[in-house]
């Protein structure tokens, strides 16, 4: 009898189980554009040396901006002449405030390990996970705060919180860096640095990609950056003491609203 009563409750589960998933098989579903993402963009980086005689790496990147401003950035870091890999997803608000993050990271070692950070006020914290195990981290940060993962798609959301009008060399904000090294027995944690900008104008910059309209900026006071409004994508980024260039080879863009 026990036995009955158990096959009549497991057939009863099953049951409802595939009713629910026939119902939601028989919803509408949209043959157009995803509503969920507004303006989209994607492509790819090329990581040269040398006045770009030599090749270090690629990266690859897609920006989904959603119905409430708020964007997403994902990208995947193959830096093979250090024997770097990455994967980083990034959310920021409408204003490019960050939300939330999540890094993935292999080095020259091995897996290092993965950060998920989120940030609500004024506070941030972070779950890392690796060699060393589970380790969380809690700061207080400012209203200019960045997210620095290290793949070049991210860099122009530094530059969110810069006066554009400003003159000289501005100090607004911090960036949260992730440590990235090789050492295996250090989380996939981060610090808060300032950081200095200056914004050198406005410029049109070629690229294997194309000829855009930028706003060119000096972060920290070493690397040049060419951004593309209104998502702050990255064209180019020159940093002339180490004699590396990250220059966008491959653009798609697109909106769905049209």
């Amino acid at each position: 009898m026990r036995y009955f009563i158990g096959l009549l409750l497991l057939v009863s589960v099953l049951s409802s189980g595939s009713l629910r998933a026939q119902g939601r098989a028989a919803l509408p579903e949209s043959d157009g554009p995803n509503a969920s993402i507004t303006r989209w963009a994607e492509g790819t980086y090329r990581y040269l040396a040398d006045r770009g005689e030599r090749l270090r790496g690629i990266e690859k990147f897609r920006l989904n901006v959603h119905p409430d401003g708020t964007r997403t950035l994902m990208m995947w870091h193959d830096l093979f002449a250090r024997d770097l890999q990455y994967s980083v997803l990034l959310r920021v608000a409408a204003d490019f405030r960050p939300l939330q993050a999540f890094a993935n990271y292999w080095t020259d070692t091995g897996y290092k390990g993965s950060v998920f950070i989120t940030v609500t006020g004024n506070e941030l914290q972070a779950i890392a996970n690796g060699p060393v195990g589970a380790v969380t981290q809690r700061l207080a940060v400012p209203e200019g705060l960045s997210i620095g993962t290290h793949p070049v798609a991210g860099d122009g959301w530094h530059t969110w919180h810069v006066d554009p009008n400003g003159k000289g060399v501005q100090k607004t904000g911090a960036l949260y860096g992730i440590e990235s090294s090789g050492d295996l027995s250090k989380p996939v944690l981060g610090s808060l640095s300032d950081m200095t900008f200056q914004v050198l104008g406005e410029e049109a910059v070629t690229v294997p990609a194309g000829t855009f309209p930028t706003t060119r900026y000096r972060l920290a006071g070493r690397s040049d950056v060419w951004v593309l409004m209104p998502d702050r994508i990255v064209i180019k980024m020159s940093n002339s003491g180490r004699g590396y260039d990250y220059v966008l080879t491959e653009f798609m863009a697109g909106d769905n609203t049209r």
